[in-house]
């Protein structure tokens, strides 16, 4: 079950990811960027409040790998969504 789970999550974070890059040229991209922050919420929220099952597991080395990947990405998406716009 978990496995199935584990498919479904990176598919969907697969079709996001290709949607972010489709968005990206669009004029408007900024709301792109606060799709890609939300899309690293839920992932980052399942592997925090799921670390004593991680450490009970002995894997809890390899969440932290995951929990900082999501935030790094959670961090730039926001900062890209909150930079203001140039002026010309």
């Amino acid at each position: 079950m978990v496995w199935v789970g584990l498919i479904q999550a990176y598919l969907l974070m697969t079709i996001i990811a290709v949607l972010l890059i489709l968005g990206s040229g669009q004029v408007n991209a900024r709301k792109w960027n606060v799709v890609g922050a939300l899309a690293h919420c839920a992932p980052l929220i399942a592997a925090l409040s799921s670390l004593d099952m991680f450490e009970s597991m002995g894997s809890l080395g390899l969440v932290r790998v995951a929990i900082t990947f999501h935030f790094v990405w959670l961090c730039l998406e926001t900062f890209a969504a909150l930079y203001p716009e140039p002026k010309h």
